[in-house]
């Protein structure tokens, strides 16, 4: 065999999709991901339990309605949304290899519409900016919209191996300026700078078509805190035990919580 049938037998291989089925419980909907590393596979296969809220959540849907799903990953929530109650879904990842994986997993689903999404940041600052990596994979989390990445515990800058250029915008100006729709629903889970986020998201929080908004919170962290303060304000409400049981006990993760806001 030469070289050039070796290459050819590789990129074959290499091209092959691995598809991952997964069947809701309830409805009986099938939502499919593709699978291109052990990462995105714990993804699929932990779909109805890693967050058990949100999946709870996004049930009780408005059939039809908008969801901006800020932080999407490889786009777990923005299939179930779109497939379990005909979502429109805005779906936000700026990281390369998840957006990658984003779009190949709308494409699977036949979604082209339903799921529309951006390989933008949300942030505080609308211009060019950069998404600090924790590593170049699919199927990873805790990359870092901003000058510096953020330890994931304390917010406080530390280095990191890759960088990747982006836009990023805000919540307000993305409904004003850009034109996007209003959401109904709102999910925010993008490692550290929620915050931030909700900073610069007053009127699209104010708004009266906005039902519910789901953010990871981490209480141990001040900027945290103002974000509670900022959604009561808004005279948006929480219920303490939904959030003590979300609330992980131990690991690397300990403090954080699903926020459910609604009013």
């Amino acid at each position: 065999m030469n070289i050039n049938n070796q290459i050819n037998d590789k990129i074959k291989q290499k091209n092959q999709s691995i598809i991952a089925s997964i069947t809701d419980p309830i409805t009986k909907d099938i939502i499919k991901f593709n699978i291109v590393n052990d990462h995105t596979l714990w993804r699929a296969k932990t779909m109805f339990t890693k967050e058990p809220i949100t999946i709870k959540w996004i049930r009780t849907f408005d059939k039809k309605s908008v969801f901006f799903d800020i932080g999407a990953n490889i786009g777990i929530y923005s299939m179930f949304a779109a497939i379990i109650n005909s979502s429109k879904v805005y779906s936000f990842e700026p990281e390369s290899n998840n957006f990658q994986t984003l779009m190949q997993n709308i494409i699977t689903n036949n979604l082209i519409g339903s799921v529309i999404p951006f390989q933008i940041g949300i942030s505080d600052k609308t211009g060019l900016t950069k998404l600090n990596l924790n590593n170049f994979e699919a199927g990873l989390s805790h990359h870092t919209v901003g000058e510096s990445a953020l330890d994931h515990s304390n917010l406080k800058p530390i280095k990191s191996k890759y960088m990747q250029g982006i836009f990023s915008t805000t919540l307000d100006e993305l409904c004003s300026r850009w034109k996007v729709q209003s959401p109904r629903y709102i999910k925010i889970d993008v490692d550290g700078i929620e915050s931030k986020i909700i900073s610069e998201s007053i009127n699209v929080l104010s708004s009266k078509s906005l039902s519910s908004v789901l953010i990871e919170i981490n209480e141990n962290r001040e900027e945290d805190k103002k974000i509670i303060k900022t959604m009561k304000s808004l005279k948006f409400q929480y219920d303490t035990s939904q959030v003590n049981e979300a609330r992980r006990k131990s690991g690397p993760h300990e403090g954080y919580a699903e926020y459910l806001f609604y009013r």
